[in-house]
């Protein structure tokens, strides 16, 4: 079986990438680069005259007169003039490029159990699942339908729905009388935090600052002291920066 890297047993002959399967492709970790180059586009551009006859009219030109016309009569019983113009033409144009990729080779290491170090998924932030509300709220249904920011209906806890997962994310969670606004902020962290083990990104720090934010809502008087260390504890595990937790996902 392959390792989480994608790398298969030192048993197996080396494969190319061309001849794994699309079931073995899925198992494969995925590590996503940016890269860019700098390219000049020519294009041709043709401007084609277009002229449009409107409404002719004819006009008197003094009174009627005996006889005919002086001058030479034309041979083709037309008159022909060249009227000329000058135009400004505004076109507007988009460039773009496209771009593709193919396998090249590919290095294996040693197999080892286990998982990669330090992937097991990634964090997304407060914004990110207040923007993404389908995400969010299949999340919270993936969670048994409800996420409870605290221990069930005990002191300050805060059960949250898809109905109302909004309101908390943007910091307008309904307060208890005597809770200063920071505990606004700590119930939205704290469910961004639910949210991102629930999408796969845990550790032990996570673990410990989830059951600290629960256990102090859940028992603790307020403490504005207190609700401020943890938003940050929390913050920092959702932004990807907590020791040994999973890094933040890319929000492209």
């Amino acid at each position: 079986m392959a390792n989480p890297c994608g790398c298969e047993d030192s048993n197996t002959k080396q494969a190319s990438l061309a001849d794994i399967s699309s079931d073995q492709v899925d198992q494969v970790a995925q590590c996503p680069v940016t890269v860019h180059e700098t390219v000049c586009i020519d294009a041709d551009v043709t401007i084609t005259p277009s002229v449009q006859v409107g409404d002719v009219r004819s006009f008197c030109v003094g009174n009627p007169f005996i006889g005919s016309c002086t001058g030479t009569p034309s041979p083709t019983r037309t008159c022909t003039f060249t009227v000329g113009q000058r135009i400004c033409v505004q076109i507007p144009l988009t460039f773009s490029a496209t771009a593709s990729a193919v396998e090249r080779s590919i290095i294996c290491g040693t197999p080892i159990t286990g998982p990669c170090v330090g992937t097991a998924g990634c964090t997304f932030t407060r914004g990110f699942f207040l923007n993404h509300p389908d995400f969010t709220n299949e999340l919270i249904g993936d969670a048994g339908g409800s996420i409870i920011l605290g221990i069930d209906q005990q002191g300050f806890s805060f059960t949250v729905t898809p109905q109302n997962a909004s309101t908390v994310l943007s910091g307008n969670t309904p307060l208890q009388p005597g809770l200063p606004p920071i505990y606004e902020n700590l119930y939205a962290q704290l469910l961004t935090a639910d949210l991102n083990v629930q999408n796969g990104a845990t550790c032990d720090f996570a673990t410990t600052i989830i059951a600290a934010a629960n256990t102090f809502l859940a028992t603790s008087s307020p403490d504005q002291v207190v609700a401020s260390n943890l938003v940050n504890e929390l913050t920092l595990f959702n932004e990807g920066f907590a020791p040994d937790c999973p890094g933040h996902c890319s929000e492209g």
